[in-house]
C-alpha cells in the first residue's frame, strides 16, 4: 500500500489532481456550507421549491444547451498540443460565435417560463425564478472560456483560484440577499452577480497571460473570416451536446417528476440527498473528469502512446473515488440532523444509495474524452438514451403500486447498471485506436 501511494505521487496527472484538489476543499465546503444555509433560511418548503427551479432548468438545458464548451476545450487542448496557431484561432471563434446564437435563443425562450411552469407545476413564480438562471447561463460563457485556456495550458493554480473565487462570491452574495429576506429569489441571484464579476475577472484573466502561450487577441480570435470550420465544430458539437444533455436528465428529470406527484418537502429531501450523495464526484471526480478531458487530446495531439497509461489512469481515480466515498459515507450521515434539523434526517437513506450508484460515474469521467476524440459520442448516448427510458418507464410502472421513494431507488439503480454498460464498446474503440505503448 505505502509503495501504491507513493506511485501516486509520481504521476504529473495526480499530481495536478491533488493540486485542484487543494482548491476543492473550498469548493466542497462551500457547497456543503450552502446546503446548510440555504435549507435553514428556506425550510424545508422553500428549499423544496428550490430543487424544483433548478431541476425544471436542468431539463431545459436539453434544448439551450449546444456543447460549445466540451467542444471547445476537447479540440482546443489538441490544438494547442499541435501548436496549430490557425486552428485554435478558429476553435475558439467557433466558441464565441456559437456562445452568442445560444444567447439569443435563452432569450426568446425566457419570455415563455412562466407560462411552461404554471402548465407542469401550477406555478408561474417558478417560471419568473427559472429566468435568472438563464440569465446566468447567458453570461456564464465568458467565465467558462479563461477556464478552458487555463485548463488546456495547464495553469491548475489559477484555474482553481478562479473557479474557488466564484464560488465563494456567489455564495456571499446568495446568503446577504437571504438575509434580507429574498428567499429563493435571493439565492438564484447571488449566482447571477457571481458569475458577472467573475465573468470580468476570467477575461481579464485571459489578456494577462495570452503572451506567455502566445494565444491569439480577441480582436484576432472574432476578426475570423471563414466560418467552414465553425460548422465543422458544430456537427461534433451536437453529438456532444447530445451526450452532455442526456446526462442532465440524471437526476434532474427525476426530480421534476417527482414534484409534479409528491410534496414539496419530500423533493427537498431528495434534492438534499443528491447533493450530498454528489459529494465525492464533486469533490473528486469533477477534478479527475476535467484533467481527462484536457490531458488525454493533448497527449494524443502530441503523439504520444497513452493506451497502457489509461489503465493505470483508471486504478488511480477509482481508488481515490472510491476513497472519498467511504469518507463521505462515514462522516456526513450522523451530521444531518445536526447540522439542518431534524426534519431533513430521512435523507440520510437517499443518501447512502445515491453515494454508492456514482461510484460508477468514475468510469464515464475517463471514457468521454477517447469517445469525443474518435467521434464515437453515439455509443454514450445510446446507453444514456437507453437507460433514461428504461429507469423512467420503470419509475412509472412502480410508483402506482409500491411507496415512490422506493420506486426512485429502484429506477434509479437501473440506471447506473444499463448506463455503464458503455464501457464494452468503448474497451473495443480503445483496443483498436490507441496505440500501445
Amino acid at each position: 500500500m505505502k509503495n501504491f501511494l507513493i506511485s501516486l505521487t509520481k504521476v504529473k496527472f495526480v499530481r495536478d489532481i491533488a493540486t485542484m484538489q487543494v482548491g476543492q476543499v473550498v469548493t466542497t465546503g462551500a457547497g456543503f456550507l450552502s446546503s446548510i444555509l440555504f435549507a435553514r433560511f428556506l425550510g424545508l418548503g422553500g428549499y423544496g421549491t428550490y430543487a424544483i427551479v433548478l431541476a425544471f432548468t436542468g431539463l431545459l438545458g436539453f434544448i439551450t444547451n449546444f456543447g460549445q464548451q466540451a467542444t471547445a476545450l476537447t479540440f482546443f487542448s489538441k490544438a494547442y498540443g499541435e501548436k496549430d496557431s490557425t486552428r485554435i484561432k478558429e476553435i475558439l471563434h467557433y466558441y464565441f460565435v456559437v456562445s452568442v446564437c445560444s444567447a439569443l435563443f435563452l432569450l426568446a425562450l425566457m419570455y415563455f417560463l412562466p407560462a411552461i411552469t404554471e402548465r407542469m407545476y401550477d406555478s408561474a413564480e417558478i417560471g419568473k425564478l427559472a429566468r435568472i438562471i438563464f440569465a446566468s447561463s447567458i453570461i456564464d460563457p465568458l467565465f467558462v472560456f479563461g477556464s478552458i485556456i487555463l485548463q488546456s495550458v495547464r495553469e491548475i493554480r489559477k484555474l482553481t483560484i478562479l473557479e474557488n473565487s466564484r464560488i465563494v462570491i456567489q455564495l456571499g452574495l446568495s446568503i446577504l440577499f437571504l438575509i434580507n429576506g429574498m428567499g429563493v429569489k435571493g439565492v438564484l441571484l447571488g449566482s447571477l452577480f457571481g458569475t458577472a464579476i467573475m465573468s470580468l475577472v476570467s477575461i481579464l484573466t485571459y489578456n494577462k497571460i495570452r503572451p506567455t502561450y502566445n494565444l491569439p487577441s480577441f480582436s484576432e480570435i472574432l476578426c475570423v473570416k471563414s466560418y467552414k470550420h465553425v460548422w465543422r465544430l458544430v456537427v461534433d458539437g451536437i453529438w456532444i451536446t447530445i451526450d452532455k444533455n442526456t446526462k442532465n436528465l440524471y437526476p434532474n428529470i427525476f426530480v421534476a417528476i417527482l414534484g409534479m406527484y409528491a410534496q414539496e418537502s419530500v423533493v427537498g429531501l431528495f434534492r438534499l440527498a443528491f447533493k450530498l450523495g454528489n459529494l465525492p464526484t464533486s469533490f473528486v471526480l469533477t477534478n479527475i473528469g476535467k484533467l481527462a478531458t484536457s490531458v488525454i487530446p493533448t497527449l494524443i495531439g502530441k503523439g504520444v502512446a497513452i493506451r497502457s497509461s489509461l489503465l493505470r489512469l483508471t486504478v488511480y481515480s477509482c481508488s481515490i473515488h472510491i476513497g472519498a466515498t467511504i469518507g463521505a459515507l462515514l462522516i456526513v450521515p450522523p451530521l444531518i440532523p445536526i447540522v439542518y434539523g431534524g426534519a431533513f434526517d430521512v435523507a440520510i437513506y437517499p443518501l447512502i444509495i445515491i453515494a454508492v450508484l456514482h461510484t460508477s460515474n468514475v468510469i464515464h469521467a475517463l471514457i468521454t474524452p477517447i469517445l469525443r476524440m474518435y467521434s464515437r459520442m453515439h455509443y454514450a448516448i445510446g446507453f444514456n438514451v437507453i437507460a433514461t427510458i428504461s429507469s423512467l418507464g420503470l419509475f412509472y410502472i412502480l410508483m402506482g403500486r409500491i411507496r415512490i421513494t422506493f420506486a426512485l431507488y429502484i429506477a434509479l439503480s437501473v440506471f447506473h447498471v444499463i448506463s455503464i454498460l458503455v464501457v464494452i464498446p468503448a474497451l473495443s474503440l480503445i483496443k483498436n485506436k490507441i496505440p500501445q505503448q
